[in-house]
């Protein structure tokens, strides 16, 4: 078992995206569970007719995928959340994930109970892949992907054509529901130019007289005072 967790260790940090990783492997294993167990899949899509009994679903959405956009989903986020994490570094891409997930999450969910008559689902890496494509197209404006091999787009096209994908896929239900879907593009220019997270998470926090180091550094202290009262 333990030779096990050190394998995983090495192959999550080996390119320095373990997040990236990690969310790619949550994802895999959701669909395996979801094919021998149904519900598992709705324990973890986030809908608005069942929130109020499932709140986690609010964050856990992302994990809820199909096989085939699983396969492009995990490509894109790979080759796009790869490239951010490294970056940013793993902290601050974390927190950039959590919050674009939630946000989005969140105003989809109200625009859908104020506008929307019926249920309404979200499930799937690519909502928050299309604020993620959108972040990563702002910090690496000039770089240019061949697209199907053959047509040469700039990543902020590429940005815009998932935006407008993912604007329209909700748009049916109604025209803010498609707004809602993009509102955590908002949330990337926290991360992003002026942003007050642009220099990283761990930058804002010294500048506000806070280390992430300090507060591991106090919970290693009660650790060890807990431990020795224990003996």
């Amino acid at each position: 078992m333990r030779r096990f967790v050190q394998e995983l260790k090495y192959f999550l940090y080996k390119d320095f995206i373990p997040v990236t990783k990690g969310l790619i492997l949550a994802g895999v294993i959701t669909l395996f569970l979801s094919l021998f167990y149904r519900p598992f899949f709705d324990l973890l899509s986030l809908s608005s007719a069942t929130l109020s009994r499932y709140p986690w679903t609010i964050i856990t959405y992302p994990l809820a995928n199909q096989g085939i956009s699983l396969i492009f989903a995990a490509l894109w986020l790979w080759f796009t959340g790869g490239s951010l994490e490294r970056t940013w570094g793993s902290l601050t891409y974390g927190i950039f994930l959590f919050l674009v997930t939630l946000v989005t999450g969140l105003l989809i969910m109200l625009v859908s109970w104020v506008f929307v008559p019926l249920p309404v689902k979200a499930a799937g890496f690519w909502l928050p892949l299309t604020s993620l494509t959108w972040a990563w197209a702002e910090i690496f404006r000039d770089r240019e992907l061949l697209f199907w091999g053959l047509i040469p787009v700039k990543s902020q096209w590429l940005a815009w054509i998932l935006a407008a994908m993912t604007f329209f896929s909700y748009s049916h239900y109604h025209f803010l529901l498609g707004a809602a879907s993009l509102s955590g593009i908002g949330v990337v220019y926290l991360f992003c130019g002026r942003g007050p997270f642009s220099r990283g998470f761990r930058y804002w926090l010294w500048q506000r007289g806070f280390s992430v180091k300090g507060w591991t550094d106090r919970f290693r202290k009660k650790e060890k005072n807990h431990l020795r009262r224990v003996k």
